[in-house]
């Protein structure tokens, strides 16, 4: 019996050290190394766009954060002058902005402001410009100031002048 109280507690001892040894295996933790977003920083950033030599738009921000792989600068404080032939047709001034590097298609962020050369001021939020078309949209709701008129508008698209525009939903209140 004496014998058999030592065979159990060398079990016992074996047990104990086979759960240890084998109970308080670490796992190894595998970290995936991520690659970093290629980006830069640009302080007083600009943009001209130009076609057959003649003006087509001139962009300006406070700064710019430019991913690489994307081609999209996201900006801060973006002012934006478009011109038809080369010749001023208006100001477009938004909170913040992005813009594609390689098309130049431009979405205004927030609260996006335009004044044409003819005093016309369109006021919206989140203004798309498509480039390639020359033309200024939003689906958001608007507000044109000109002649001592309001219009009203549940969304708009129209060239850069302000000339081909079409409001949808137009309310017209006259001062």
């Amino acid at each position: 019996m004496n014998n058999f109280k030592k065979v159990k507690l060398i079990l016992f001892f074996v047990l104990f050290i086979f759960c240890i040894f084998f109970g308080c295996k670490q796992k190894k933790v595998i970290i995936e190394e991520t690659p970093p977003i290629s980006e830069q920083a640009i302080e007083k950033f600009t943009i001209t766009q130009t076609n057959e030599g003649k003006l087509k738009m001139i962009l300006e921000a406070e700064s710019a954060t430019i991913n690489e792989e994307t081609q999209i600068a996201n900006l801060k404080l973006p002012i934006v002058k478009f011109y038809n032939s080369g010749d001023y047709a208006s100001t477009l001034v938004t909170e913040k902005a992005k813009i594609n590097m390689e098309t130049y298609d431009i979405e205004g962020v927030g609260k996006c402001t335009i004044d044409t050369i003819d005093n016309e001021r369109l006021q919206t939020m989140d203004l798309m410009y498509d480039a390639s078309k020359e033309l200024i949209y939003s689906n958001r709701d608007i507000l044109i100031t000109k002649l001592g008129q309001k219009i009203y508008g549940t969304s708009f698209h129209s060239d850069t002048k302000l000339d081909n525009i079409i409001i949808k939903d137009q309310r017209t209140v006259i001062d």
